[in-house]
């Protein structure tokens, strides 16, 4: 069970964690540590799993391209009259005999055996040259016959053996190298078809890898936002590994029932991170809106699911996918139960008509505990609904597809102009969170062009949580956990160029790349977007991106213009940048802020290597 060793890893560390807390009582650095380390052992593990498949692929691949046909020769070259070259094919092997006689009988006729010749047509030619023969006297076939066996030498025994047993030594290379091909494939299709409720294929695990890292991303953070407590905070980990359990049993699913419990071991701990922080302003508050729409919604998704079922008498994406393309129309139980499911669907991505929670949760919870709900649990949930729709038609129904176009129109739009109404940087990105997943609706709704579409959602996504990362690691890391409020709003971040240059550079870069600038990754992203608008003609859409990046480069210039504000009240600013400079530190979170910039960048400069780790991630079809 070597694919399902993330899943394995995370829930042996939650049960070191829990004991580690009521037996040893560690203290939040000890959490911290053994929290890195669990999600540590995962990620090494999701990466060997890719490193297999991606090399089983390789193997298979080589195998299919390679001719199966062998030429041979024998060992013991004998000079005949003719000089003419012997090539046997593989796959005729009862033909030696023969061919080897024709050739020693008619000299005179050339007859070359191909490797890919056809038998009959061999034994057409030779039924030919035999009725020639008969035309000919008896006296002039005697004298001919005659002077061929001076001419020639008869042929030797032992070279006909030796023609047999290369001919059997390549029939049997040629089998061995079948088997070992249909031993690789099946090898790997057990790999993936791990049983009927998770799939392990390159999809799955290039997102949780990138679950993954952020799990130990936001760990780091979390450890700086609570240091200036000197309470133990372990239970935060403990909430933490469950919910990067979720995300990762959510990417792994390819059953109903194991998207169902995905979503809600993903959802059910955000309640507790959410409002884990009590004492801030609109903590509570935010975990009661969220527990009770999330419930909500789950129940909607159960009921879609508990009718789909009930049509199509399937649960596996894979089943689901061959009922619904020998369906000759959808039924109207099934598409109720499609709608349904859609509204559990748009819940959890924060969808027009489905949003109005987000900006309020986003506010009330901590900010590392929101860099989790925009990144692990949009991307998993996403990620899921992917592999559903490219495996099972549903958008090829023409009443899904207008419902999940409008949709995503109202999505762009709406994100778009109620972020450029904020001052609080928190609302503005969940605002902005909105925007992007309608943007990302668009490659579902174009799935027919499959390959485009899974790359553009793989560099996509990618460019969205580096961006987050960016952004709201450094709103957590210029806030405590001891305080009522986190530093989230425009007041609080001015001019923070002249007091810390490097976040503040690294902060503009992430708001650079969700505006979708140049030489950033967000402008590959959203030039695939639009890329794919244009193939699959939806010409509505791709007026909802042009208007909406205009508005988003607005307000996200704004934040940017505000970094850099240069304060009115110091005479001494110059001198005091440079002394910030030397002395601003580099610590591990800073680091991978940093670090995330960079990424940014590079892969808006020099995409083609960021493309290849998505094209690798090809998903199972089968």
């Amino acid at each position: 069970m070597m694919d399902l060793s993330p899943i394995f890893v995370l829930s042996i560390t939650i049960i070191v964690m829990l004991f580690s807390l009521f037996v040893f009582k560690i203290g939040t650095k000890w959490c911290t540590i053994l929290t890195v380390c669990g999600l540590s052992l995962a990620l090494l593990c999701s990466s060997i799993m890719g490193y297999k498949i991606s090399i089983n692929n390789q193997v298979i691949t080589d195998i299919s391209s390679d001719n199966m046909q062998i030429p041979t020769k024998s060992t013991t070259e004998v000079d005949l009259s003719s000089s003419q070259e012997e090539t046997i094919p593989v796959n005729a092997a009862s033909t030696e005999p023969a061919s080897t006689e024709n050739k020693s009988n008619n000299v005179g006729s050339n007859i070359k055996v191909e490797p890919n010749a056809d038998i009959d047509e061999l034994q057409i030619k030779q039924s030919k040259v035999d009725e020639d023969k008969s035309v000919d006297d008896n006296s002039a076939e005697s004298s001919n016959s005659k002077t061929m066996e001076k001419k020639k030498a008869p042929a030797s025994p032992f070279n006909d053996t030796q023609t047999k047993l290369a001919d059997k030594k390549s029939v049997n290379v040629n089998n061995k190298n079948v088997q070992f091909a249909t031993s690789q494939k099946t090898e790997l299709d057990n790999e993936r078809n791990i049983n009927a409720l998770f799939t392990c294929d390159g999809f799955g695990l290039l997102y949780t890898s990138l679950i993954l890292i952020i799990s130990i991303i936001v760990t780091f953070f979390a450890y700086r936002w609570f240091k200036q407590e000197l309470k133990s905070h372990g239970l935060f980990y403990v909430i933490l590994l469950f919910m990067t359990l979720g995300g990762v049993t959510l990417v792994y699913a390819s059953h109903l029932m194991a998207f169902f419990v995905g979503i809600e071991l993903l959802s059910i701990p955000f309640v507790g991170l959410i409002g884990y922080q009590y004492i801030q302003t609109h903590s509570l508050e935010a975990a009661v809106k969220y527990m009770i729409l999330s419930a909500v919604a789950s129940a909607f998704l159960l009921m879609g699911i508990a009718f789909y079922y009930a049509t199509t008498g399937e649960l596996t994406f894979s089943g689901l996918s061959y009922q619904l393309s020998t369906m000759t129309y959808l039924s109207t139980l099934l598409l109720m139960g499609v709608c349904l499911m859609l509204v559990g669907i748009g819940f959890k991505l924060s969808l027009v008509p489905f949003q109005l929670w987000l900006p309020d949760v986003y506010q009330g919870a901590p900010t590392v505990v929101a860099l989790l709900l925009s990144t692990v649990g949009k991307v998993a949930i996403f990620c899921a609904i992917a592999r559903l729709f490219l495996l099972a038609p549903i958008v090829n129904n023409e009443t899904i597809r207008i419902i999940l176009v409008i949709m995503a129109f109202c999505s762009i739009l709406w994100g778009n102009l109620f972020a450029f109404m904020q001052s609080n940087l928190k609302r503005l990105l969940a605002y902005s969170s909105i925007a992007h997943f309608g943007y990302l609706l668009i490659a579902l709704i174009a799935v027919q062009y499959q390959v485009l579409a899974l790359e553009t959602i793989g560099v996509y996504l990618i460019g969205y949580i580096l961006s987050n990362i960016c952004i709201l690691g450094v709103i957590s890391l210029e806030s405590h956990s001891n305080e009522l409020q986190d530093h989230e709003n425009e007041v609080d971040l001015s001019g923070l160029f002249w007091r810390k240059p490097i976040l503040a550079l690294a902060m503009g870069i992430g708001l650079l790349s969700l505006a979708g600038a140049p030489l950033t990754i967000g402008f590959i992203g959203r030039f695939l977007l639009v890329l794919l608008g244009v193939t699959a003609e939806l010409w509505w859409l791709i007026a909802a991106v042009v208007i909406g990046s205009a508005l988003g480069l607005y307000f996200y210039a704004r934040l940017i213009i505000n970094l850099y504000i240069k304060p009115t009240y110091r005479d001494d600013l110059l001198s005091d940048f440079i002394i910030n400079i030397k002395r601003e530190k580099i610590r591990l979170s800073e680091l991978f802020i940093i670090f995330s910039a960079l990424l940014i960048v590079i892969c808006g400069v020099y995409p083609k290597w960021i493309f290849s780790l998505v094209n690798m991630a090809q998903y199972l079809t089968s």
